[in-house]
């Protein structure tokens, strides 16, 4: 059976930030810069590549963390907080304080490691065939 998901590379210094906050795995935003072609699919699962090595959660060619795709909102668009999130205690503290201005942010429910990692070839995509995403993309996995 074919199953929709979204593919999206994060820093492995979000990911690590986001676990550390308690709570905050249940519901966090991480931000992109690209406008996206594709509509993602809200509630469709999530895998997620720790990228931008060394760090300890870093799995070369493997998907290591994954969710679900909760919701997507668009940056604010004016004032001083303009390409921030509209919602900041949900974000990583190192990618609120410290990332560019972002167009929207995705919405991960349930952001966890993975107990068995997924290679990158175990995924479908129009976009990015055995590469890791430079933002989230809709693919495919075979279940």
């Amino acid at each position: 059976m074919i199953q929709p998901v979204v593919l999206a590379g994060v820093p492995c210094v979000h990911l690590e930030s986001a676990s550390s906050v308690p709570g905050l795995s249940a519901s966090v935003f991480f931000g992109s810069s690209h406008e996206a072609v594709t509509p993602l699919p809200i509630g469709v699962p999530v895998f997620i590549y720790a990228s931008i090595p060394p760090h300890p959660l870093f799995k070369p060619g493997q998907y290591s963390w994954t969710g679900t795709l909760g919701s997507v909102v668009r940056a604010v668009e004016s004032g001083p907080r303009a390409g921030k999130c509209p919602d900041p205690s949900r974000r990583p503290p190192t990618a609120e304080g410290k990332d560019g201005p972002a167009l929207y942010f995705w919405e991960v429910q349930g952001l966890h490691q993975l107990a068995t990692p997924r290679p990158l070839a175990d995924f479908k995509s129009k976009t990015s065939i055995n590469e890791v995403p430079r933002w989230p993309v809709v693919a495919e996995l075979d279940i």
